[in-house]
């Protein structure tokens, strides 16, 4: 898996999962402590839209942070940044609960994106 990293925005792509909208409605992406540090995450869209509905960070300690996002990701746009607990926290996996949007336009990806300051 490639990362990228847009040095002027500090923006670097954590990774990415397809999500399922037949059976289960949550997901994980692990990330790795090895990542670097970050203030804030955002999550991308692309495919299909996904109604997000929350967040599990778990920290490279081990230490969890509920976040409720509540919001429809279009097709191709990102969620407001959303911000860590602490400062700068390294991150372990993102585990996502999300609502299952009955249209037949295929597949959708879920990235994440964490913001560093």
């Amino acid at each position: 898996m490639s990362r990228r990293k847009d040095v002027a925005a500090a923006i670097e792509n954590l990774g990415c999962q397809q999500v399922s909208f037949i059976g289960k409605n949550r997901d994980s992406i692990r990330v790795g402590k090895r990542e670097g540090r970050f203030k804030a995450i955002r999550l991308l869209a692309r495919g299909n839209d996904v109604e997000m509905l929350d967040l599990k960070v778990v920290y490279a300690n081990g230490a969890p942070d509920d976040i409720p996002v509540r919001s429809l990701v279009r097709q191709g746009t990102h969620t407001r940044p959303l911000d860590l607990r602490g400062w700068e926290r390294a991150i372990r996996q993102v585990e996502m609960v999300y609502a299952k949007r009955l249209n037949f336009r295929g597949q959708a990806t879920v990235c994440v994106e964490g913001l560093q300051s």
